[in-house]
C-alpha cells in the first residue's frame, strides 16, 4: 500500500471499520451495506439496543460540581458499564442527565472491549436534526426519536407497533421528520457514522473497563525501569557524596595535631603579650629614679671613677678620679643632654690621676 493511500485510510478512519463488529446474540461485520456473521471477535464493539437500558433524568437546582460527585458516584456502585452524558436545563436551573447501562452479561462477556451503544452512533449521524426513524436491526425494528436534544428508543412490540403509536407514545409532534430504514440501509448509517464522526466524540459516547483490560503488571513494567535507574543513580549519587564527606573528615582530623599546636603557640603569644601591657602599665606608674643615667655612662666609658652623682632636673653634680679630667670635662660638654660643664674647685692630683668635681646644667624637657 502507498504511503498515500494508507493517510487517506487513516483519515477516512477506514481501518476502523475492520476493528469493529455489531452484537445482538451474534458478532456481525459491517460491511458497506449489510451485516456477515462473524465468529471473529473485534476489539471495538456495536452494542444492539437490547442489551442495554436508556433513561433520563433531571436534576434540579444543583452545581456542575454537584452533579460530577453525582454521576462518579453511580458509576462507582454500579455493577455494569454505565455512559453518563448531561445538558444544562435552565428551566429547571439544573442538567438533564442521559444513563446508558449495559446488562451485566454483556459487560461480563466483552469486559475487555470498547462498547459503542447503537443509538448514539444513530445520534451522530443525525446531529441536530429532528427525526424518527425506523431501521430493521439484527435485533429487530428499533424506532428512535431526536427531538429538542433529547433522544428516546423502543424496539417494535406490543402497543408501539408502528412509528405514530411511537411518537404518540414519546409525545412526538406528528410533523417532524419520519425516515423508514431497511437493515441494509441501517449498516451504511453505521458505516457512515462511524466514518465521519470525530474520534473525541466516538470515545465520549463509549464504555470501556480500564481495570480488566490493561495487564497491570506489563503498565507496571513501563515505569520499573526508569524508577529502578533513578533508584541506581540517586544511591551512586549518595555513596560518592559520603564517600567525599568521609576523605574530607580524615584530610581534617590530619590537620588536627597541627591546628592544636598553632593554637597553644596563639595562646602563649597573647599571653607574653599580656604579660608586656602589664609591665608597662607598672612601669608607667613610676617615674624614672634618675633621668640624666646617659651622663653617668658616658663617664664612666671614658675611665672615670664616679664616687658622687646627684643632683635634680636640671643641674647635676659629678665627683671622682680619673687620668684627665679634661678628657671628661670635653666630652661631658657634648652631650646634647647638657647645656654646660664646668668643674666646681681645683683639680688636685692623687697620685696619677686627677681628683676633680664638675657642675652640669642640664638641659629641661621644654627646651629639648
Amino acid at each position: 500500500m502507498k504511503l498515500s493511500e494508507l493517510l487517506q485510510n487513516v483519515k477516512n478512519k477506514k481501518w476502523l471499520l475492520n476493528s469493529i463488529a455489531y452484537y445482538h446474540e451474534n458478532l456481525f461485520l459491517l460491511a458497506a451495506s449489510e451485516f456477515k456473521v462473524t465468529d471473529k471477535s473485534k476489539k471495538v464493539i456495536i452494542v444492539s439496543r437490547r442489551n442495554y437500558n436508556e433513561k433520563w433524568q433531571t436534576y434540579p437546582s444543583v452545581s456542575l460540581k454537584e452533579l460530577k460527585d453525582i454521576l462518579k458516584l453511580q458509576k462507582e456502585t454500579s455493577n455494569s458499564l454505565i455512559i453518563e452524558s448531561f445538558s444544562k436545563n435552565e428551566q429547571q436551573e439544573g442538567y438533564d442527565v442521559k444513563t446508558i447501562t449495559f446488562s451485566e452479561k454483556l459487560t461480563d462477556e466483552f469486559s475487555k472491549h470498547i462498547l459503542i451503544p447503537e443509538t448514539e452512533l444513530i445520534n451522530h449521524y443525525y446531529k441536530d436534526q429532528k427525526v424518527v426513524i425506523e431501521a430493521q436491526t439484527p435485533a429487530g425494528n428499533l424506532f428512535y426519536s431526536k427531538v429538542e436534544g433529547k433522544t428516546k428508543s423502543a424496539y417494535k412490540q406490543g402497543l408501539v407497533s408502528s412509528l405514530e403509536s411511537f411518537c404518540l407514545s414519546i409525545g412526538v409532534h406528528s410533523d417532524v421528520a419520519k425516515v423508514s430504514l431497511t437493515q441494509d440501509d441501517y449498516a451504511s448509517l453505521l458505516n457512515e457514522a462511524i466514518l465521519n464522526t470525530p474520534f473525541l466524540s466516538l470515545y465520549k459516547t463509549a464504555a470501556f473497563d480500564f481495570k480488566s483490560s490493561v495487564d497491570y503488571k506489563l503498565l507496571h513494567s513501563l515505569y520499573y525501569g526508569p524508577l529502578i535507574s533513578a533508584g541506581i543513580f540517586i544511591a551512586g549519587v549518595n555513596a560518592f557524596y559520603m564517600y567525599k564527606a568521609n576523605s574530607l573528615e580524615t584530610t581534617l582530623l590530619s590537620y588536627q595535631g597541627g591546628v592544636s599546636e598553632l593554637l597553644e603557640q596563639k595562646q602563649k603569644i597573647d599571653l607574653d603579650k599580656l604579660y608586656v601591657e602589664q609591665v608597662l602599665q607598672e612601669f608607667e606608674l613610676y617615674p624614672n629614679v634618675h633621668s640624666h643615667w646617659d651622663i653617668a655612662y658616658k663617664a664612666i666609658s671614658e675611665g672615670m671613677d664616679i664616687q658622687e652623682f646627684s643632683g635634680s632636673k636640671s643641674n647635676v653634680t659629678l665627683r671622682g678620679f680619673a687620668d684627665s679630667a679634661s678628657s671628661i670635662l670635653a666630652v661631658i660638654s657634648e652631650l646634647p643632654m647638657v647645656e654646660s660643664a664646668q668643674f666646681s674647685g681645683p683639680v688636685r692630683k692623687s697620685g696619677k690621676r686627677d681628683y676633680f668635681m664638675m657642675e652640669l646644667k642640664v638641659v629641661g624637657e621644654n627646651e629639648k
